[in-house]
């Protein structure tokens, strides 16, 4: 691989909350875009004999020639895998603090590396975004919409008793979203698939408690 690929191929570092380094940085030196397969290392899901409260979140930039785009993909516990066609990517891993009062997150480790081929990919990519303050009845809270999301699902609170609606914008400054989502207490949160141009998802909490911080947007991408 180090006779094709310039700089940085992969490596694992450590990371403390809020703290961020770069994982993998190549260059394929004909500039013409290959399939690439990437291996997201993520860490563990217990550490230290505890659950590993951890959000871990790659920012991927790849391209070729001029062209070049931008992801937000999460680690997820153990790690993913991903393929893009691409002469150049690089990725950098940022540790979010996105936690509870009562959570003590450690040191994680991370990595990264890459191969040449599909890799037969199975993983589901997403992208979280988490609300850290409680949200009142009637409160709401706002989404952005992240690169290449195509669907969403919004989790957190007792799903017997939390009711919210969904909407869909385009432009905040609009009137009215150009679709809503009601979620009734006592059923699950659904998928709802997002249109091309929608930009960001308010959440109202319709319910009549509070909910608790730690509600989430957890977005599919369209790797």
């Amino acid at each position: 691989m180090s006779a094709r690929y310039e700089r940085n191929p992969g490596r694992i570092v450590e990371l403390s909350v809020g703290s961020s380094q770069d994982l993998l940085d190549l260059q394929w030196k004909d500039e013409i875009a290959h399939v690439i397969c990437v291996t997201l290392v993520g860490p563990p899901a217990i550490s230290g004999g505890a659950p590993n409260p951890v959000s871990c979140v790659a920012f991927v930039q790849w391209g070729a020639g001029e062209a070049e785009a931008e992801a937000e993909i999460d680690f997820g516990i153990g790690g993913v895998v991903f393929t893009l066609p691409a002469s150049s990517i690089r990725i950098t891993a940022e540790y979010e603090g996105n936690f509870g009062a009562t959570e003590s997150p450690q040191p994680i480790r991370v990595g990264a590396f890459a191969s040449v081929g599909s890799g037969a990919r199975q993983t589901k990519l997403t992208r979280t975004r988490f609300v850290g303050d409680t949200i009142a009845p009637g409160g709401t809270t706002t989404f952005e919409v992240p690169p290449f999301a195509k669907a969403l699902r919004v989790l957190g609170g007792d799903e017997a008793a939390r009711a919210l609606r969904l909407d869909f914008f385009s432009d905040l400054a609009a009137a009215t979203p150009l679709y809503s989502v009601e979620v009734a207490a006592g059923t699950p949160s659904p998928l709802t698939d997002l249109a091309p141009d929608i930009t960001a998802v308010v959440l109202t909490n319709t319910g009549a408690g509070a909910l608790d911080a730690g509600v989430r947007g957890v977005f599919e991408l369209g790797i």
